[in-house]
């Protein structure tokens, strides 16, 4: 080789190697302690666009459960406020049907009365204040047609859970029975001058069926009874609904997870190899360079 002092061959090389190697052990480091193995676009473009669209079904994921968690508090507020219900309708029954029996005075049955009175009041009561949140669960507008739930990260019906129509209709005395409370008045039932009932009231077939205004009272409550067991089942399946979407979405997020972390979590044990490799190669290319720079000075022996 040709003793040369403008053009240093050897020094150029090796400091292109001393630059790449230093380049590998800045993005290793840089790697570590951020924990990502793409840190631009230029690292790995294809995997950019797949981990940002990954990022948004977990993101869209994430919103999911918490939907799925809010509904199911919605169904468990309003089935609450059912079984409140269904309690005092099951008391009045009871009331009515004792209140049929001929061994009571006009005052006890009076007695009976002024309970069932004020049972009805409070199903009125829990049907006007039944809310979630600022959502009237019984008798709003907002929940006229039921509810859908957003349960999946996509748009369309595959992604929602709807409940029947009539879930969250009026729960009011006289809507379940079909009986006003003027009406449903015990120490009047039975009595030519006093009789109370004048058509069927819901949930009745036939009136006729019945013997006496106590009998159709029974009937009503029975049929109101069963109009609220209909919405706690309704509740009951669509909750069974939610929780196998949530069950299904937590599995989805999880193995989301994993396919993105592959794409890009840095190998922690990997990218230290891969520093202590570029760290010693970094090191002797300095010294290297050192020695080449000098390499041309061995022209001045010739002079």
């Amino acid at each position: 080789m040709a003793v040369v002092i403008n053009t240093n061959v050897d020094s150029l090389k090796i400091q292109s190697l001393l630059t790449n190697s230093t380049s590998k052990m800045s993005q290793a480091m840089q790697r570590m302690s951020s924990g990502l193995k793409i840190l631009n676009a230029k690292d790995d473009a294809a995997g950019t666009v797949i981990s940002a669209k990954m990022q948004v079904q977990l993101n869209g994921n994430k919103i999911a459960q918490t939907n799925v968690q809010n509904a199911n508090a919605l169904l468990s507020t309003a089935e609450g406020n059912l079984d409140v219900i269904q309690d005092n309708m099951t008391r009045i029954r009871d009331l009515t049907l004792q209140a049929k029996n001929g061994t009571y005075s006009s005052d006890e049955i009076q007695a009976m009365q002024d309970e069932v009175s004020q049972r009805m009041k409070e199903i009125d009561r829990i049907n006007q204040s039944a809310e979630y949140s600022s959502l009237k669960l019984f008798g709003g507008t907002e929940l006229a047609d039921g509810a859908t739930f957003q349960v999946g990260a996509d748009y369309g019906e595959s992604n929602t859970i709807s409940t029947d129509t009539t879930l969250f209709e009026a729960v009011n005395f006289s809507a379940m029975t079909g009986v006003t409370s003027t009406n449903f008045n015990l120490t009047g039932f039975d009595k030519a001058a006093k009789t109370k009932f004048t058509s069927a009231p819901t949930g009745i077939d036939n009136i006729n069926d019945c013997k006496n205004d106590y009998d159709v009272a029974i009937k009503a409550l029975d049929a109101a009874i069963s109009k609220i067991t209909d919405k706690k089942s309704e509740i009951g399946s669509v909750g069974n609904r939610m929780d196998s979407a949530l069950s299904t979405l937590t599995t989805q997020y999880e193995n989301l997870s994993s396919a993105k972390s592959i794409i890009t979590d840095a190998d922690v044990a990997a990218e230290a190899s891969n520093f202590t490799q570029q760290q010693i190669l970094q090191q002797v290319s300095t010294s290297l360079l050192a020695q080449a720079n000098q390499a041309p000075s061995i022209a001045l022996s010739l002079i």
